[in-house]
């Protein structure tokens, strides 16, 4: 499940930044024409003002990128956020019998930055990096398994560091665009070694696009040994509903909110985003696997307002009700569904600050 999120997220991040890139791509060959000539300077009056047209187009080009990514986060070009997951019950099993039982709250920061690599034609190619590191404070630690002897309280610290290559394409068919996609990512939290790897490749339609209404269908293609399921359906659509000026985001699997303009600067959102985490251990039990994964899928439910304060920076609040509706351990190399150890943890409180820049980079 968290590759479907994952996945999702990927692909549509791919098929908005794409089809903007689509629409300027006329535009640019023009304009390279224009800075070309610029440089050999010209004292038409004519030829000046088709410049000046130019560079207002680019500007306004410019401008049209970062409404997107105002309104999609993932097609920012970076991000920093922290999170405080309020105290919880949490119980876990170990091969479906109870192991502990406890009450346990987190802190987590979480930071991402695109790097856009190379750009030719109607392809491109971008690199992500993105680094994640969670702190988990237990307390009131019950044990049932009595070989064990636990402490009441105890502390745990994981990092991961992911690192995704993505190769897209616009191109057409039966005279209607389409979108290409394959991306390459490894997961790790050591540096010697690259913990998780896996491809991807995806294919998204436009189906319906007017300017109170877009629609998007596609698919998704893994190969991962350790994926529950190898072909994901994606599904995005969007509705501004002027009379009360709210707009529709229904971004499956990723989020389903509704958005609210309060100012030209700021903004807010209310619904529900699904979020996943991966986290190795290695551990040292006879009885059980040494090298696994524990993955979580939660969903957050609540509201966000944000401001830009800055051409380029948006600072962000972000709170409501936190649930964890899967955290499973398994062998590295197993699929989820073939795990040993399960943790439910109740609904419990968050909040979550950010920063994050608007896209200034073009490539390398």
């Amino acid at each position: 499940m968290k590759c479907k999120l994952l996945v999702g997220t990927t692909l549509l991040s791919f098929v908005l930044s794409t089809t903007f890139a689509q629409s300027a791509s006329d535009a640019k060959k023009t304009s390279d024409a224009h800075k070309s000539a610029d440089a050999k300077g010209t004292s038409d009056p004519q030829e000046a003002a088709v410049l000046d047209k130019q560079k207002m187009i680019d500007s306004l080009r410019s401008a049209g990128l970062d409404e997107y990514a105002i309104r999609y986060p993932m097609l920012r070009q970076g991000m920093f956020a922290t999170d405080f997951i309020g105290k919880g019950r949490v119980k876990s099993e170990l091969n479906g019998q109870p192991l502990k039982e406890g009450e346990a709250a987190m802190h987590r920061i979480r930071s991402n930055f695109k790097l856009p690599l190379s750009q030719w034609g109607k392809n491109a190619i971008t690199a992500t990096v993105t680094y994640q590191q969670q702190r988990y404070e237990a307390n009131s630690v019950t044990e049932y398994d009595p070989q064990n002897t636990a402490a009441e309280h105890f502390t745990l610290d994981k990092a991961t560091v992911g690192l995704s290559a993505t190769y897209t394409r616009a191109d057409s068919l039966f005279n209607r665009p389409v979108f290409f996609s394959g991306t390459v990512t490894g997961v790790t939290d050591e540096l010697s070694s690259i913990k998780r790897l896996n491809y991807t490749f995806g294919v998204t339609l436009p189906i319906k696009r007017t300017p109170v209404t877009a629609l998007t269908l596609g698919f998704v293609v893994i190969v991962d040994p350790s994926s529950v399921a190898p072909f994901i359906p994606v599904f995005s659509y969007w509705h501004k509903f002027k009379s009360a000026d709210l707009e529709l985001f229904a971004d499956v699997p990723s989020r389903v909110i509704v958005r609210k303009q309060l100012s030209k600067k700021s903004w807010a959102t209310l619904g529900s985003e699904l979020g996943g985490n991966l986290m190795f251990f290695d551990l040292n039990q006879p009885s059980l696997p040494q090298d696994v994964a524990y993955s979580t899928l939660e969903i957050r439910s609540g509201g966000t307002f944000e401001y830009q304060v800055s051409k380029k920076i948006i600072l962000g609040v972000n709170g409501g009700l936190y649930t964890t509706s899967s955290s499973r351990m398994f062998d590295r190399r197993d699929k989820p569904t073939d795990y040993f150890l399960k943790t439910q943890t109740g609904t419990v409180p968050y909040i979550s600050l950010s920063v994050s820049i608007l896209p200034f980079l073009k490539r390398l």
